[in-house]
């Protein structure tokens, strides 16, 4: 089967599938495009074409998965000065977050810069690190827990119901890199 075949028969119940779980329609044009780019791109490989429903929402899930992964923290400054009136604070804490940094190991500096401000897919930093894929991803997963740690270890972030900072203070004056007063 084609690529344009499949989009004929499965594009609308793809987009169907997406939709159910992704809010923005310009988001959910966005993934319906990558996942047919992924199809496009896997088709040679599927030995089983009686498998291939299965394998075009396998295929979908992975990317519905990798665009929320994508858009956890990437764009963090831009995400949390865009998330509230409070502008000023919530940029001021993105702003820490470079500094803080280095109060993780190296090895996650490397993973989130590579991943969160540089675009690296997980699985390409996988293949630039001699990981596995998951091991990849555990270090990402690992690597933001602990920069969020570090800047909660010497602010108190008061947050809106959206996740938005709108208000910090400093925990201990010894605490770390962050401008926090």
């Amino acid at each position: 089967m084609t690529t344009d075949a499949i989009w004929t028969a499965f594009s609308a119940r793809l987009r169907a599938f997406i939709a159910k779980r992704v809010r923005e329609n310009v988001d959910i044009d966005d993934i319906l495009q990558e996942v047919f780019t992924k199809i496009h791109a896997g088709l040679g490989k599927l030995k089983e074409e009686e498998r291939l429903e299965a394998w075009l929402f396998q295929v979908t899930r992975r990317a519905i998965v990798d665009h929320y992964r994508n858009h956890r923290l990437v764009g963090l400054h831009e995400e949390i000065a865009a998330k509230s009136a409070s502008q000023d604070v919530a940029a001021e804490v993105a702003s820490w977050l470079g500094p803080m940094m280095s109060l993780i190991p190296e090895e996650d500096q490397t993973s989130l810069r590579l991943v969160e401000l540089e675009g690296v897919s997980q699985k390409d930093l996988a293949s630039r690190l001699g990981l596995s894929v998951t091991g990849a991803k555990s270090r990402v997963q690992r690597a933001r827990a602990r920069l969020k740690q570090a800047v909660l270890d010497c602010c108190h972030i008061e947050m809106d119901r959206r996740g938005t900072p709108i208000d910090y203070s400093k925990k201990r004056d010894d605490c770390g890199p962050c401008s926090c007063a």
